[in-house]
């Protein structure tokens, strides 16, 4: 147990580390929130696969999965959280708990990663709904776990709202549980920033580069993406944005998804890899090209891709 919450707390903190100097914070928090959203309607028993919460997230229907509910709107509590995850006031969230939920006498003696979860385990036993599990991540904030809330770190077990005193096992488990999160966090903002970096090399070499840094932009802040979305997003024409979708395929930024020639889909390819639609790759990791020279023109290129993110990122946020 001790092993256990010593590793958790160090993977929390290399995550936290990370986040806070990356240049693609934004876009990797919004993905985030959809897996952590995804991690709570699972432990409400919801038969729902992450890939389902991105298609939400990006507003596309995946072919071949099962359709939701529609007598219950399984994301009615995802604005309002995210609307929690960006709130500056670090006491809004705590300040929205019951009454009931505390810290026992003699609490401080035990590390700070148990308290934080036994704060999910009091709120869980009063609260049917998703919120518990998805207070975690201010959990973990509000006792310098994290410096922010770090969407991904919502968890918890089942047990913590059937058993009125969970066991060590069930403790054990949610602690591995959130570890394997953060290590997940990680690595999807490793592949990330070198989509970033592989983004900013295509728009170099392009000869010109026209709509691709905007179509780029949006690809990191929405990892799904079709030909429509792209038209009415970007304001191009139908025909211009599926020639556009084919630049970012050719230059392997974009995977298709889909075997059609219309209602065609594309996936970021770190993510195509990682929910199956792809085979990974095996051997060895392809070795990244060397970074590139800094010169002005080069700095002006990326400082416009830059300023393309925040565009896409403020447009989203008023979409959403």
């Amino acid at each position: 147990m001790v092993n256990a919450i010593a590793s958790c707390s160090a993977a929390i903190a290399r995550l936290d580390a990370r986040i806070c100097a990356s240049s693609v914070r934004a876009a990797w928090v919004r993905r985030a929130a959809w897996s952590g959203y995804a991690k709570a309607l699972q432990l409400q028993q919801v038969e729902l696969d992450e890939i389902d919460a991105f298609s939400w997230g990006c507003g596309l229907k995946l072919p071949g999965r099962a359709q939701p509910t529609t007598h219950l709107d399984l994301y009615a509590d995802f604005a309002p959280w995210q609307a929690a995850l960006a709130e500056s006031d670090p006491l809004a969230w705590r300040d929205a708990l019951p009454l009931a939920i505390g810290e026992p006498a003699g609490a401080a003696e035990h590390p700070t990663l148990i308290r934080a979860l036994d704060r999910v385990r009091q709120h869980a036993r009063v609260d049917g709904s998703p919120i518990p599990w998805l207070g975690l991540p201010f959990a973990l904030r509000d006792l310098k776990l994290a410096s922010t809330p770090l969407p991904c770190l919502v968890g918890g077990v089942k047990a913590f709202r059937l058993k009125k005193t969970p066991q060590d096992a069930d403790w054990l488990a949610a602690i591995r549980d959130l570890e394997a999160k953060a290590n997940a966090g990680l690595a999807r903002l490793d592949a990330l920033e070198r989509l970033y970096r592989d983004a900013q090399r295509a728009i170099t070499a392009a000869y010109r580069p026209g709509a691709l840094p905007a179509l780029l932009a949006l690809t990191q802040h929405r990892p799904l993406v079709s030909p429509q979305l792209v038209a009415s997003d970007l304001g191009l024409s139908l025909a211009g944005a599926s020639k556009l979708l084919e630049r970012a395929r050719a230059a392997e930024l974009l995977v298709e998804i889909t075997a059609r020639k219309t209602w065609r889909l594309f996936l970021t390819p770190d993510l195509a890899a990682e929910f199956g639609f792809v085979a990974p790759k095996r051997g060895r990791p392809v070795k990244e090209a060397a970074p590139l020279p800094r010169d002005r023109e080069l700095a002006a290129v990326f400082d416009a891709f830059d300023h393309e993110m925040a565009k896409i990122d403020a447009l989203l946020a008023r979409t959403a």
